[in-house]
């Protein structure tokens, strides 16, 4: 019995033994071919974003796009600003709603990029009908008749009467043949519906039949083809009218830029004065579209309502300046042109300000580089806008003008009529006196 025990606990010591032999092969294996490692890839879960990853990945991208937007935009590449944009107010509008407060700026920029895309393509049919004639003087010719003599010009007339002689004679002879030949081919036409009819009453009812079943097919086809062309074309019509055009685009973005900054200072988040200011550039930018849109009187109540907002602001802001002169030009448009001048007049003063204030804060400044630049443009600025004086009271003239021409014309048509009317009754009173005279 000792025996077998010692026998069998051998076996068991080396049936152990070969087991961690094939362990230990099996787990080099694993770990040769990298499954079991711990820091594997396919061991390791997969890392899900959280909220908060995926809106600071998001926010990322949008600015990016809005700060790219706003520089194509500086340096006047539109059509790459308004795609830039447009992706900005995509991915923000779709993250965290239409009115939320991350895409005011995005909606601002992109309306203004809108607006001058709208101007560019506004230019470039201006230009295109440049030298185009408008009204009575496209009937008109630039050219002089030349000159000619008598003999001339009485060759010319029988030359001309000869050619209109010559031209009724061949068209009365045309007329005259086409006739001949309607007749003579209405009586083939008659003989050969009489064969017809004589062939067709020997037909069989069958092939009637037929041919009634083929032309009512051919005829569903024929009207389902129709209906389906039909619905095409109004489908396509309805496609064209319903896509809108860059400005009122333009208009929609501003719109709703007004909207969330006006929530944002009603509210009473952050700087209040920032977003004052930036609603007041947002309310200017929808009287320019406006202004393109060629609704002069909306323009000056949208720019009013702008100036009002920014009193609270320093006397010499830019933002003062450009609203005034915003508003000096839609006066213009709408015939107010006496405030249009106070307004641009109003621009200038402050313009002027604010350059003198400047120029004094030079002395003690440590980057006057930045402010004698921003003195250069606004001198620059200010002969612009007497030229746009000088424009607004030409415009003036013109107007008194024509009213007075359109008065002139109506009394002298009035004045026609009543010296018509005594003549008439002048001649009624003859009539009368002889009436009676050859009474008596």
């Amino acid at each position: 019995m000792l025996s077998f025990l010692g026998n069998s606990s051998s076996i068991l010591v080396i049936t152990t033994e070969t087991m961690t032999a094939s362990d230990v092969a099996t787990a080099t294996t694993q770990a040769q071919s990298g499954k079991c490692s711990p820091n594997s890839k396919d061991s390791s879960p997969v890392k899900v974003k959280t909220p908060a990853e995926i809106q600071e990945e998001i926010q990322e991208d949008a600015t990016t796009h809005l700060l790219t937007g706003k520089r194509h935009l500086l340096v006047s590449d539109i059509p790459a600003a308004v795609t830039s944009l447009a992706q900005a107010c995509e991915l923000l509008s779709g993250h965290f709603g239409e009115t939320a407060k991350e895409c005011a700026e995005s909606y601002f920029y992109y309306g203004k990029s809108l607006l001058e895309l709208s101007r560019m393509e506004s230019g470039v049919l201006g230009n295109a009908l440049e030298g185009v004639p408008e009204g009575d003087d496209a009937n008109s010719s630039t050219i002089e008749d030349p000159a000619m003599t008598e003999e001339e010009k009485t060759d010319v007339e029988e030359e001309v009467g000869e050619a209109l002689e010559e031209n009724f004679q061949t068209l009365m002879q045309k007329e005259e043949n086409e006739a001949i030949g309607k007749m003579e081919s209405k009586e083939e036409t008659d003989k050969d519906e009489g064969s017809m009819d004589a062939e067709a009453t020997g037909s069989k009812d069958v092939d009637m039949e037929g041919d009634d079943e083929e032309a009512d097919g051919s005829q569903g086809e024929g009207m389902d083809t129709s209906t389906e062309v039909k619905e095409s074309d109004e489908k396509k019509e309805g496609d064209e009218d319903e896509e809108p055009s860059n400005l009122q685009l333009a208009w929609e973005m501003l719109e709703l830029a007004k909207v969330v900054y006006t929530k944002q200072v009603e509210s009473g988040e952050g700087i209040k004065a920032y977003f004052e200011e930036k609603l007041c550039s947002t309310i200017l930018s929808l009287g320019e579209v406006s202004i393109e849109n060629e609704n002069y009187s909306q323009a000056v109540e949208d720019i009013q309502s702008c100036i009002k907002k920014l009193e609270s602001l320093p006397k010499d802001s830019r933002i003062i300046a450009e609203a005034k002169y915003q508003l000096g030009v839609a006066q213009g448009f709408n015939a107010q042109y006496d405030e249009a001048v106070e307004s641009l007049n109003s621009a200038i003063e402050v313009i002027k300000l604010r350059t003198k204030n400047i120029k004094e804060s030079v002395k003690s400044s440590k980057s006057p580089s930045l402010q004698k630049m921003e003195i250069t443009e606004l001198e620059a600025l200010v002969p612009e806008i007497e030229e746009k004086i000088i424009d607004t009271k030409d415009m003036k003239k013109e107007a008194e003008a024509k009213t007075k021409q359109e008065a002139e014309g109506l009394s002298s048509t009035s004045g026609s009529k009543n010296v018509t009317s005594i003549a008439v009754k002048r001649k009624v009173e003859e009539e009368d006196v002889n009436n009676k005279k050859t009474m008596a």
